[in-house]
């Protein structure tokens, strides 16, 4: 939206994301075709990474409907960033507390909920400095 409402998730603030988060794909590089004519890695890329830690049975089960990201410094060519992911409980969404897992080997062991929101987190391997947070908003995708 050009114009967001007031009460609009893409306006609150971002909570960094602790440890231990609850997924995480850690050790990824970017590769040639993610960095720009500067050699830093492109915004598209960052998504990607994003989405990389989501546990993939909110991936088979949902849709991505909101992607919020507060970037805090630029990635290098020669970076390796881990990516870490953990749901968040909101009022207005409902969370998937029955998930566990790390490294994307997520389980739910009940029913899945409507929507659910998470938190995100990309920060280098090493030093661990945070390069960006993210929140997404999930929605269960309707049957066709």
């Amino acid at each position: 939206l050009a114009f967001p409402d007031e009460n609009n998730s893409s306006l609150q603030k971002i909570a960094k994301l602790e440890d231990p988060s609850q997924y995480s794909r850690l050790g990824l590089v970017p590769r040639r075709a993610d960095l720009d004519m500067n050699q830093h890695v492109n915004n598209v890329t960052y998504i990607g990474w994003v989405l990389e830690s989501m546990p993939q049975e909110i991936i088979d089960t949902h849709e991505l409907q909101t992607i919020t990201l507060d970037y805090r410094r630029e990635c290098q060519h020669d970076d390796i960033v881990d990516s870490l992911t953990s749901s968040e409980s909101t009022e207005d969404a409902k969370t998937i507390p029955e998930l566990r897992g790390t490294n994307g080997s997520a389980t739910a062991t009940k029913g899945q909920q409507d929507c659910c929101q998470f938190l995100h987190l990309l920060r280098l391997s090493g030093e661990g400095l945070e390069i960006n947070r993210g929140r997404t908003e999930w929605r269960k995708k309707t049957a066709r």
